[in-house]
């Protein structure tokens, strides 16, 4: 389906056609079932899921700008959130002042796997993105303020100052 297409659509919900968004659902049914299997480990919860994305998605449809993303990267983001929704309301709750534990050279028997990765998925959802290249950058490469500055030709204050506000993005989301 064309961007062009999808706008379209858009436009015909928004104006009341409502019955048009089932074609977005059947453009994107398969793939958002297995991207929200993939992250919660387990099919039914996947197409639990992914039927909350897709009414999420059509209740917040006037949110949605095309000039920001493609509609397909909005949907795959509002179900990447109601997978990570789900798993902190039926899982452990990860602290993220122990973010320092999630890196690749983890002691298996301390933290589950599924964590892991709850983790990794809000990372990459931090906004802006520099601040999940700054969380990456420190807490897993281990590079140290100085060397991610030089990278991001700013100063170390800077640096500082991002990775406080990614920590407190994540603490939103994990609470």
């Amino acid at each position: 389906m064309s961007i062009v297409k999808e706008k379209i659509i858009i436009t015909r919900v928004l104006d009341g056609e409502t019955d048009a968004f089932r074609e977005l659902v059947e453009r994107y049914q398969t793939g958002l079932i297995i991207h929200c299997e993939n992250i919660l480990n387990d099919r039914q919860d996947g197409e639990d899921m992914a039927q909350e994305a897709f009414i999420k998605a059509f209740k917040n449809l006037k949110t949605f700008s095309s000039d920001k993303a493609r509609f397909s990267t909005w949907l795959y983001r509002i179900a990447s959130n109601v997978c990570v929704d789900f798993l902190r309301k039926n899982k452990r709750i990860v602290n993220v002042e122990d973010i320092e534990r999630y890196t690749d050279a983890i002691d298996p028997a301390s933290m589950e796997m599924d964590e892991i990765e709850k983790v990794r998925i809000l990372v990459e959802q931090l906004e802006p993105p520099k601040y999940a290249e700054v969380i990456k950058a420190y807490f897993w490469e281990g590079k140290s303020y100085q060397e991610i500055a030089v990278t991001f030709n700013t100063t170390t204050n800077t640096i500082g100052s991002w990775i406080n506000r990614a920590k407190s993005q994540l603490r939103e989301k994990l609470s």
